[in-house]
């Protein structure tokens, strides 16, 4: 099948390379903002039949993922971007999708972004810290500040994740760290972790939000500094004059 790709196209494909698995609804938010969900399904299924993407679906109720497919490669290494065709659908993907949905809200959130890479990406960064973090991004702006990323599903005992939290807090060399923001499956879990962090007095400044309030808001979500309990935003906005 021969497909006429556009620009938009060529964007999605590099998206797909650097980000590894994304939702329909992951790609439309990204590149279809104003395309009904049939228009973007049969956009992305004619790439697919072409070679361009590789689709997946867990089982018949899920939502359709999507990884760079074979016809796809050489055109993102075109871009400059180092491609690799994905394996099998990695047994955390729910993990995976959960980082990207909230680099897709950081991306779609309206300010400006100066990186975000995930934890696959940051070995080829030259990352050496002993912890690595789900993802690390920075906006543009004035601090150009780097932020670290937990995206916590419940699967791990919080002790856990605290211990990273206190590795960032001791320093990473070369890597200062502004805020660590921690993204949690359910509201509960977010609580729980601030109840759990209370009793720390750690330096470096954490805040937390459930994904469902990062998805909604993007960049305006509402988060909640675990030191305090203090609902916060992640983005201090200069008042407009």
């Amino acid at each position: 099948m021969t497909v006429k790709l556009t620009e938009r196209d060529r964007k999605l494909l590099a998206k797909c390379a650097l980000s590894r698995w994304l939702t329909t609804t992951q790609l439309a938010r990204l590149y279809f903002p104003t395309a009904s969900v049939n228009a973007v399904q049969k956009r992305l299924r004619k790439l697919a039949d072409a070679g361009y993407l590789r689709t997946h679906r867990e089982h018949p109720t899920a939502e359709i993922i999507h990884a760079l497919g074979p016809k796809g490669k050489p055109l993102v290494e075109e871009l400059g971007i180092a491609a690799s065709l994905p394996g099998e659908v990695p047994k955390q993907v729910e993990h995976l999708i959960g980082i990207n949905e909230v680099r897709v809200a950081v991306e779609t959130g309206g300010a400006g972004v100066r990186y975000f890479f995930a934890h696959w990406q940051l070995a080829d960064l030259g990352w050496t810290a002993a912890v690595i973090p789900d993802a690390v991004f920075a906006f543009t702006g004035e601090g150009r500040e780097n932020l670290v990323l937990e995206y916590d599903r419940g699967t791990e005992p919080l002790g856990v994740l605290v211990r990273k939290l206190e590795f960032y807090d001791a320093g990473i060399e070369g890597f200062p760290i502004a805020i660590a923001v921690l993204v949690t499956e359910t509201g509960r879990r977010t609580d729980l972790l601030g109840d759990a962090m209370r009793d720390r007095a750690l330096r470096l400044k954490v805040l937390a939000a459930p994904l469902e309030e990062v998805s909604r808001a993007g960049t305006d979500a509402v988060y909640v500094n675990v030191a305090t309990g203090t609902r916060v935003p992640l983005i201090i906005k200069e008042p407009s004059s």
